[in-house]
């Protein structure tokens, strides 16, 4: 058995080491970049290096060529895009320390099939769309849950307006009035809009309606509700 830890010990040492010459090829290129995690790819020459920003680039274990863009493997099953695989990793980290009760929350009145989460802007097109057609939603078992994106930033109107919709006493209510594009009455309380909206830039989102879905799939943008519920359906979140 010597031998075999022998092994595992040279081959830890070696990844070790290429982590090691990766990390400085890198930060050799702009020593502001900032690296989190360096990480092998079985089975692959190649190595995986995610950024702070949660940018991916690939490289050989030289760090002298590097591929930015989706890594695809290719099998007899099909075609698999590992880069999203991580990317859905980090994003489920990242959603597990958002505070569920800080959302504005659609519940249905029977059971909850789907959990679908919706980073919204107050004054966004088609979210007012989307959330025109919450009731289908309800009425299939789809929890909508928002989490507040206002796409002109903190301190816009529209971040604003969502403190209100937040700190009103009908959340609901006051979430349904504003998408029909009534202005909120101002409240102003405790909230948690401006780490919604930081946490929605560490995701990589840049629009609204996005929509997270509980295998941790994000889909830009508004679709039908039957096109969403039969994408839930399909991935079983």
């Amino acid at each position: 058995m010597r031998w075999l830890v022998l092994v595992f010990t040279l081959v830890s040492i070696t990844v070790i080491a290429d982590e090691a010459r990766i990390k400085q090829a890198i930060t050799g290129i702009n020593p502001m970049i900032q690296i989190e995690s360096v990480s092998a790819i079985d089975q692959t020459p190649f190595f995986e290096v995610t950024l702070t920003t949660g940018e991916r680039i690939y490289t050989d274990a030289a760090g002298s060529h590097f591929i930015a863009g989706d890594l695809y493997q290719v099998s007899a099953g099909g075609v698999k895009n590992l880069t999203d695989i991580g990317r859905r990793t980090d994003r489920q980290a990242l959603l597990n320390g958002l505070d569920e009760s800080k959302l504005v929350v659609f519940s249905p009145s029977g059971e909850v099939k789907h959990r679908l989460l919706v980073f919204t802007d107050i004054d966004c097109g088609y979210c007012r769309r989307l959330h025109s057609e919450i009731e289908q939603l309800l009425e299939n078992g789809v929890e909508v849950r928002y989490a507040a994106f206002p796409r002109a930033g903190v301190g816009s109107e529209s971040y604003t307006k969502y403190v209100s919709v937040y700190c009103a006493k009908d959340q609901n209510g006051a979430m349904t009035r504003a998408k029909q594009g009534e202005t909120p009455d101002g409240a102003t309380c405790d909230n948690p809009i401006a780490d919604q909206y930081q946490l929605g830039q560490k995701l990589g989102i840049t629009g609204t309606p996005t929509l997270i879905f509980e295998s941790g799939e994000m889909q830009p943008g508004y679709a039908p509700w039957q096109d969403l519920l039969k994408r839930m359906n399909q991935l079983g979140s």
